[in-house]
């Protein structure tokens, strides 16, 4: 199935989730600033009024898509890429607050074993997380020298054709993700490949050895 299918097909996050980028980008730009970056993405429905904190799948991808356009409109490409993986981490941390009983059942699956083999297990777990409770569909691979984050149903990338890779709220997502598993490591993280670039599927490469 080629990208622009799969960006045409009706996907959604949960509400809660859509939620949380909202607040998190809140805390990045203030409340001023999520209203203008509303705003750009004809979004303005949502000022003052975010997503429902619940848990069913009513937030389009679409949506999610225009939202991290206007990113890239606002900041331009370089600051774009910061303020997505920004946004990125702190969902994950606001995350963590919200789905408490998930991140102890992810605690409790890394319990045991070194680094690399704690988060072979979280990034599993949240994969089958991620594609249980939304319409986010990811998988990992991995060799000897990095873990492949695979993005192939991709609400950043929904509706959106660029040069280069913009799936950077899913990069601040997986920094913080491996650096809480790895109790503060952290790990380069790249996008290699890009569905609004054209490619079959997203791809998200971390590599094994720690930065720090």
């Amino acid at each position: 199935m080629s990208s622009e299918e799969t960006n045409k097909e009706e996907r959604y996050y949960p509400n809660k989730w859509a939620r949380i980028i909202f607040t998190s980008a809140e805390e990045i730009a203030g409340k001023q600033g999520l209203a203008a970056l509303l705003n750009l993405a004809g979004m303005s429905e949502y000022i003052d009024n975010y997503p429902p904190d619940d848990m069913k799948k009513e937030f389009p991808f679409e949506k999610v898509g225009r939202l991290q356009q206007a990113f890239w409109d606002m900041y331009g490409n370089r600051g774009a890429r910061v303020f997505a993986t920004r946004a990125g981490e702190q969902s994950f941390k606001d995350g963590l607050q919200s789905f408490g009983s998930v991140a102890k059942a992810a605690q409790a699956a890394m319990a045991i074993g070194s680094v690399e083999k704690r988060i072979s297990v979280g990034l599993a777990f949240f994969a089958k997380f991620f594609n249980t409770v939304s319409d986010q569909v990811v998988s990992v691979d991995e060799d000897e020298k990095s873990w492949y984050w695979n993005l192939i149903k991709c609400p950043m990338c929904t509706g959106r054709k660029e040069d280069s890779p913009v799936c950077y709220l899913a990069v601040g997502v997986l920094r913080a993700a491996t650096t809480w598993a790895s109790n503060g490591h952290q790990f380069r993280i790249t996008p290699i490949k890009c569905q609004a670039m054209g490619d079959e599927i997203g791809v998200i490469e971390i590599e094994k050895e720690p930065i720090r």
